[in-house]
């Protein structure tokens, strides 16, 4: 498992700009789909969107949230989804990215179409 990455600055607009994006698509989980992830809303306010995403790389397997969103066929708003985009990738290491890629791919999430496609609504 990837360790902390302290190495890699966190822009502080750019962090809490992350922080605002998984917060936003908790909102749509729940408005849309009817799924509330309370526990990582929780855990994204407690710690922030950077340190929150890379604290459930860190776990063992995928969290609770991932599967839930695996089955809503709704990966692209997984915390590993939005830190793979093109904007917020210098938040994070080389290895985290690896790690979020693997883990999507491993759940058949098309990475590369996905983000094609957000780069394309921007």
């Amino acid at each position: 498992m990837p360790e902390p990455a302290a190495s890699v600055p966190a822009d502080p607009r750019l962090a809490a700009r992350f922080t605002e994006d998984l917060l936003d698509g908790c909102q749509v989980l729940a408005k849309d789909f009817g799924y509330r992830p309370a526990q990582f809303e929780r855990m994204v306010r407690e710690h922030g969107g950077v340190e929150a995403a890379r604290l459930l790389l860190r776990g063992a397997g995928t969290a609770g949230g991932f599967t839930v969103l695996w089955e809503k066929n709704q990966l692209g708003r997984s915390s590993e989804a939005v830190m793979l985009r093109e904007e917020y990738a210098e938040l994070f290491t080389p290895d985290e990215l690896l790690l979020a890629r693997r883990r999507l791919e491993e759940h058949g999430f098309d990475v590369d179409a996905h983000l094609r496609r957000v780069a394309g609504t921007q």
